[in-house]
């Protein structure tokens, strides 16, 4: 399947410029630790320009932040494949790097799951507008928010029994 890249005009590179910083903090809280922000920002531009001009969309953060998303999940699939597979050729290949507490218990979240906590408690939004952006029903937002709240209470609860302990 061919795809033509659009030429990126002026209008266009204005929306990018514009968006460019805050889509590379939300790359910054939804990706893994091996996957840098900005190469990820950069994809999902190339795949939207891939099909239409950015300024030609009609929410272009929503947009640009569901491919972002988009990519997070095919990365996860196919790292996941990746780590099995050398797992099985060296068990010790598969022992990841041990981070603080609190970035760990982020990171054991799903990126949509990291997205919709970002997006609604840092920048505030609306439970309408991140189900824009993650490309779900509202309802399902609002769900994924709660999940994701109770697990990290959870995990913060389980960690003081074992201070205490």
């Amino acid at each position: 399947m061919s795809h033509t890249t659009h030429r990126v005009n002026q209008r266009d590179r204005d929306v990018i410029c514009e968006l460019y910083p805050s889509l590379c903090r939300f790359a910054a809280i939804v990706a893994p630790p091996e996957v840098e922000p900005d190469d990820l920002v950069q994809e999902a531009l190339y795949q939207v320009l891939r099909r239409t001009a950015v300024s030609d969309l009609e929410h272009p953060t929503a947009y640009l932040r569901r491919t972002i998303l988009n990519l997070l999940s095919n990365h996860r699939r196919s790292s996941g494949r990746l780590r099995r597979a050398l797992a099985r050729m060296n068990p010790a290949i598969g022992v990841m790097d041990t981070y603080p507490s609190d970035i760990e218990m982020l990171l054991r979240l799903s990126p949509k799951a990291r997205a919709v906590i970002f997006m609604r408690d840092i920048e505030g939004r609306s439970y309408a507008e991140i189900a824009d952006a993650a490309g779900c029903r509202e309802a399902t937002a609002r769900a994924t928010a709660s999940r994701a709240r109770r697990e990290l209470r959870n995990t913060l609860l389980e960690e003081e029994r074992n201070e205490t302990a």
